[in-house]
C-alpha cells in the first residue's frame, strides 16, 4: 500500500529540454528535494556498442558531463560491475564522489537491455577533497532495429554537502542532456565496434 501511494504521489514528468534529438524531462517525487531527471534519445548503434562503452570504465570522463575521474574497482562478471568517479561542482562547491554499483540484465524476447545504477552509501569524511554523493537510476537501452537503439538515462541524485535544492535543481537538465550528446559520440570510437558478450547473447 505504502508503494502504490508513493507511485500515485509522483508528479507527472516535465518536458524541459529538446533539442539535438534529445530530450530531457524532470519531476519532484515525495520526500526529495533534488528533482529527478529522465533523458531519451535514439542513435545509430548497437547494444554491443553501448555495452563496450558502459564497460571502459576509465574513459567515463571522456563523455560524461564534467566527470573528473574514474577507475573500476570490480566486476567479477558481465551482469556486475563496480567503479568510483569523482565530479566537478561549481566553485565555491567542492567536488564530488561516489562508489556506483551497475547490475546489467537483459530482456531477449524485447530486446532490452537495463543496467541498474545504485550509488553506495558512505559516511561523510569533511576531511576529504570531495563530498560523497547519494542517489539511484537506471539506464535502458532498446534495441530498434541491429544498428538503431533508444537510450534511456533515470536518475535521481542528491549531489551531497551544503549546495541548495534551488540551485542544483537550475542544472538538473545538463547532466543528462550532455551525457547522452557525449555518449552518442563516444560510441562511434572504433575501439567499441564489434565486440561481442555473452550477457546479450542471441
Amino acid at each position: 500500500m505504502f508503494l502504490s501511494f508513493q507511485l500515485s504521489a509522483q508528479e507527472p514528468w516535465e518536458l524541459v529540454k529538446e533539442n539535438d534529438g534529445i530530450q530531457v524531462f524532470t519531476r519532484k517525487n515525495p520526500g526529495m528535494s533534488f528533482k529527478e531527471f529522465r533523458a531519451v534519445m535514439q542513435m545509430e548503434s548497437s547494444i554491443e556498442d553501448f555495452l563496450s562503452v558502459m564497460y571502459d570504465i576509465e574513459s567515463l570522463p571522456v563523455w560524461g558531463h564534467d566527470m573528473k575521474e574514474a577507475k573500476l574497482i570490480d566486476r567479477p562478471d558481465e551482469s556486475r560491475q563496480t567503479y568510483y568517479a569523482v565530479a566537478k561542482a561549481p566553485w565555491p562547491y567542492k567536488d564530488r564522489d561516489a562508489v556506483y554499483s551497475n547490475i546489467f540484465s537483459w530482456d531477449k524476447t524485447t530486446k532490452t537491455l537495463e543496467v541498474g545504477i545504485e550509488i553506495l552509501k558512505r559516511e561523510n569524511n569533511t576531511e576529504s577533497d570531495y563530498v560523497p554523493m547519494g542517489g539511484y537510476g537506471y539506464w535502458q537501452v532498446r534495441e530498434i532495429s541491429p544498428n538503431e537503439i533508444e537510450v534511456i538515462l533515470q536518475m535521481q541524485v542528491d549531489p551531497g554537502g551544503a549546495i541548495k535544492a534551488w540551485m542544483a535543481n537550475m542544472f538538473v537538465t545538463d547532466s543528462p542532456f550532455y551525457t547522452l550528446k557525449g555518449l552518442r559520440e563516444a560510441v562511434k570510437d572504433p575501439k567499441y565496434q564489434g565486440n561481442t558478450y555473452d550477457l546479450v547473447g542471441k
